[in-house]
């Protein structure tokens, strides 16, 4: 019994640490790309890291704890966003609306932290940033449902993917797609 326990043991932790080395490849990915794109900075590197973390507690748990409001608070002061302060408030409010509006309506959808950190997330990027992000975070919400074959999505994951992508190209992807559809 005790060698049973003894492997199985010897199984949790090489799982454990390929989990871990998987994660850490992602993030060496994420940075790779992110300084490929744009100047290496401090608050470059902040970003990066703090969508990263939100979005793999969100894929593992589907639950944000409160204190997550802390380090978004300090992604607001620290990560300078060039974006006329009335399209921020615009954008967040637009989203406070329809994301609130879906919550009361159907509770089940959507929760608490995908209704705040798409407000959150519309105040920092904008309107055309956070559209594109969420085309992405929409796009990549339908393909996990599809590969997962499961109705639950950890739907702040999508969008933290969706906000990297819109913040490294947001403008370009814009534009872009609207010659393409004019």
């Amino acid at each position: 019994m005790m060698q049973i326990l003894y492997k199985l043991q010897i199984v949790n932790i090489i799982f454990t640490l390929s989990l871990y080395t998987e994660s850490m490849k992602t993030l060496l990915f994420m940075f790779i790309i992110t300084f490929l794109i744009k100047p290496l900075q401090l608050s470059t590197v902040y970003l990066v890291l703090f969508l990263y973390f939100l979005a793999k507690k969100d894929y593992e748990t589907m639950y944000i704890e409160k204190y997550w409001i802390f380090p978004s608070i300090l992604l607001l002061f620290f990560c300078s966003s060039y974006v006329p302060l009335l399209n921020r408030v615009s954008t967040s409010l637009v989203f406070l609306f329809v994301s609130g509006t879906i919550k009361l309506i159907k509770s089940d959808w959507i929760g608490s932290a995908d209704v705040c950190y798409l407000v959150f997330f519309g105040f920092y990027l904008g309107i055309e940033r956070m559209l594109v992000a969420l085309y992405i975070s929409v796009l990549l919400g339908i393909l996990w449902i599809l590969y997962k074959k499961k109705h639950i999505l950890p739907y702040v994951s999508c969008l933290a993917i969706g906000v990297w992508i819109a913040v490294l190209k947001g403008y370009t992807i814009f534009y872009f797609l609207m010659n393409l559809f004019s």
